[in-house]
């Protein structure tokens, strides 16, 4: 897609799905450099800022603080030099969603075990037993006091 240059806040917000309040956020805090203005006073974006906003989308969207972001940013502004230290954002954060995955595959591999456990009880005409019936269903919460307890 050629995107044409000199893009409005408006024409940036319809292209990369953020308000232009979130745009102006990001310019504020340095993620976006502040865009030249025409003679009327409107920011003027090109499709390299289109770019841009994409890589603080998908940092952001992992979990990068914006501060980070930010600091990314100006490292990326000043120009050759710092790779060292953009290196070491980029590292500190892999470590940081890296363990999130992990968290977040441990956390699939027991939703995946209950929806094989209600699947397979309700397919069997048993989904009332899911407390009682073995220790790959929801039995170790069950109630002590032989009430049935509320299904999860």
């Amino acid at each position: 897609m050629v995107v044409p240059e000199d893009l409005s806040i408006g024409d940036v917000s319809e292209r990369t799905g953020l308000s232009v309040d979130t745009l102006r956020f990001y310019e504020r805090e340095g993620l976006l450099p502040r865009a030249p203005r025409s003679a009327s006073g409107r920011r003027n974006f090109t499709a390299d800022d289109i770019e841009w906003i994409s890589v603080c989308q998908r940092l952001r969207a992992s979990g990068m603080p914006i501060p980070d972001i930010a600091k990314y940013a100006e490292l990326v502004r000043n120009g050759p030099g710092n790779e060292p230290q953009r290196l070491e954002i980029l590292q500190r954060h892999e470590v940081t969603v890296r363990a999130e995955m992990a968290t977040l595959h441990k956390a699939l591999d027991l939703i995946e075990l209950k929806v094989d456990a209600y699947a397979r009880a309700m397919q069997e005409g048993n989904a009332d037993q899911l407390f009682v019936r073995s220790s790959d269903d929801d039995a170790a919460l069950a109630p002590r006091d032989g009430s049935r307890g509320e299904n999860c």
